[in-house]
C-alpha cells in the first residue's frame, strides 16, 4: 500500500508542477503582448479608443455611406406644398403653412420648419417626398445649448398683399388672352 500512495503522491507532484510551468509560460506570453502596449514599445501599439470629436480622425462626408440620414434639408424651389411629409412624420418635427400660388401645380410655402430636435431621422418624410425636395444631409452630429438652433427654417415667407395683387393681375391677363 505505500507503494500505491507513494505513486499518487507522485503523480500529483509531476501535475502539479506542470501546471506551474505551464501557469509561469502564460504569464510570460501575456506580459509580453501586454507591456509593448503598456509603454508604448515597438510598432504593435493601436490606438484603440477614439476620443470624439477628434480633429484629425474625425469623420467628413467622403467618409460617410452613401445612404447615411444625417439632417434634413429642403430645397424649396422644387417643393409643390403637398404637405405628404408633414403628415407621415411619427415625430413631428415638420411644420408647414402654405397658400395658393398663380401656379395650379404648386402652392406657396411661406412657412416650412424642421425641428432636428424632435427628429428621429427615420427618412420617411423623404420617400414620400415626390419632388424630392427633402434630402438628408452628410451632417450627422448637430450640437448646440439653445433648442431653438435646432429648428431650421426654409419658408419663403409670407405673401405681401403688392405679391397677391400682381397675381391677380397676372391670372386677369391670362384668361383676357
Amino acid at each position: 500500500m505505500d507503494h500505491s500512495i507513494d505513486q499518487s503522491w507522485r503523480k500529483n507532484i509531476v501535475r502539479a508542477r506542470n501546471e506551474f510551468f505551464a501557469l509561469v509560460t502564460s504569464f510570460f506570453r501575456s506580459t509580453g503582448v501586454i507591456f509593448p502596449y503598456f509603454f508604448g514599445i515597438g510598432t504593435h501599439r493601436k490606438v484603440i479608443t477614439e476620443e470624439y470629436p477628434d480633429p484629425v480622425s474625425s469623420r467628413t462626408e467622403s467618409d460617410l455611406p452613401a445612404k447615411t440620414r444625417g439632417q434634413l434639408s429642403n430645397e424649396m424651389n422644387l417643393c409643390t406644398g403637398c404637405g405628404v411629409c408633414v403628415e407621415v412624420c411619427p415625430a413631428q418635427c415638420i411644420e408647414m403653412e402654405a397658400e395658393k400660388s398663380p401656379d395650379p401645380d404648386k402652392k406657396w410655402v411661406s412657412k416650412f420648419n424642421i425641428d432636428h430636435s424632435k427628429c428621429l431621422f427615420c427618412g420617411l418624410c423623404v420617400s414620400v417626398c415626390e419632388p424630392n425636395s427633402i434630402t438628408h444631409t452628410k451632417v450627422f452630429s448637430p450640437s448646440s445649448t439653445q433648442l431653438p438652433q435646432f429648428i431650421k427654417k426654409y419658408g419663403k415667407g409670407d405673401i405681401s398683399p403688392d405679391q397677391k395683387e400682381k397675381w391677380r393681375r397676372m391670372k386677369e391677363q391670362e384668361r383676357t388672352w
